[in-house]
């Protein structure tokens, strides 16, 4: 049995923690996309685009790809590069390369991790070879855009084996979209143990100070406009302890209010992984007021050093961090229920310890770690293979 992963730029911090423990397993061959438009995300920075059109080994196209070698087999490691103006156009041809490729080197299971871009679509005919993984069962707020209507379409409607992540949103997963349960398998994500590999900077002056962390893309679902505001009220009792927030986007409401603020820090650009690991390694803790959610990437961050989280009680994020267990989960869209959450944990550190030591033992080598998921889905993986 032979798996190609087909993984995203915007989800390789995912992709990078999975293979790792999947490799010992599994016969897992890793692709990765890359056009002028998907340079840099959680674990890459490109500075530029290889040149030429096609399906190269990773390290060859890109030298600094080789750093990953203690990670994963690299041997195993593509990427699938469209370069140049009209890109977008160029990659209907790539991805016809990488079908070509798919097919010449029989693979027999191809593991989708996000619905096909439209370029991609010549894919589809290996469509019964095909898994996905569905990180979003519905858009977030703003992103119901037409394209991501049209992708979702086609793929829950051609693919036939689905992975869900949350299993709060499984029925109306299957109700809306018309599936049959058997089709869909749940799992889960583990931390991202990829960012342990990343060296953390040394010389940021923030990390000498007792902070609060909230990272990630800027988004209005992300809460911003009632953590904020909960953080004035905090002060009030807790003056030396400050909020950072780190990550790129555009904020839906006027900062100006807090931009002066001595316990606020605004980060409001894209964050390196060094940084981002400097940042959770020496925050008290991590905080992710969400106003809608399906699971997330930044508590999957934060857990990889242990760091206990505030989340708010929507989608799948109380399946991520069990309430008083590996954090605190709180009513959504309230700043008092912020301000009460972070005054509680600032007023117990035994507690904060606590959690840690407790995601640390079900994260690290328990029945959350990505080797448990690994092994779990291979027998999915083995289901679509025999099904062929």
């Amino acid at each position: 049995m032979k798996i190609a992963y087909l993984g995203k730029m915007q989800l390789s911090d995912i992709d990078l923690s999975y293979l790792n423990a999947a490799e010992k397993c599994c016969d897992v061959t890793y692709f990765l996309e890359i056009t002028p438009r998907f340079m840099n995300g959680p674990a890459y920075n490109l500075k530029r685009v290889y040149p030429k059109n096609g399906v190269f080994k990773a390290v060859e196209a890109y030298p600094e790809m080789a750093r990953l070698a203690g990670f994963i087999n690299t041997d195993k490691f593509y990427v699938v590069n469209t370069a140049g103006r009209l890109w977008q156009l160029k990659a209907f041809y790539t991805n016809l390369l990488l079908l070509l490729f798919l097919i010449r080197n029989k693979f027999t299971v191809v593991h989708v991790t996000w619905p096909l871009n439209v370029y991609e679509f010549v894919l589809y005919a290996i469509r019964r070879r095909m898994i996905l993984t569905v990180h979003d069962p519905f858009p977030h707020s703003g992103l119901d855009t037409f394209i991501v209507r049209l992708r979702r379409k086609f793929a829950f409607a051609l693919i036939e084996k689905f992975i869900i992540l949350n299993k709060n949103q499984r029925q109306r997963f299957l109700d809306f979209y018309h599936l049959r349960g058997d089709n869909v398998i749940d799992s889960r994500l583990s931390s991202y143990t990829y960012l342990k590999t990343v060296e953390p900077v040394e010389d940021d002056e923030a990390l000498k100070s007792r902070y609060v962390l909230f990272f990630g893309k800027i988004s209005k679902y992300k809460g911003l406009d009632y953590l904020l505001p909960a953080m004035c009220e905090v002060h009030k009792s807790f003056p030396d302890v400050k909020l950072i927030i780190a990550g790129g986007g555009k904020f839906d409401f006027d900062i100006t209010p807090y931009q002066a603020k001595s316990f606020i820090e605004l980060r409001n650009r894209f964050i390196p992984d060094n940084e981002m690991v400097a940042l959770i390694k020496n925050a008290l803790f991590v905080v992710c007021p969400y106003t809608d959610a399906t699971q997330s990437g930044v508590i999957m961050s934060a857990f990889a050093f242990n760091k206990p989280v505030i989340a708010t009680n929507v989608g799948g994020l109380p399946e991520m961090v069990l309430n008083e267990k590996y954090g605190l989960i709180i009513k959504e869209k309230s700043s008092d229920a912020i301000a009460a959450a972070i005054s509680q944990l600032l007023s117990n550190p035994e507690k904060v310890a606590a959690f840690g030591d407790n995601i640390r033992e079900a994260y690290q080598s328990g029945s959350l770690s990505w080797q448990h998921e690994a092994e779990t889905l291979r027998a999915e993986y083995e289901s679509i293979n025999c099904g062929r």
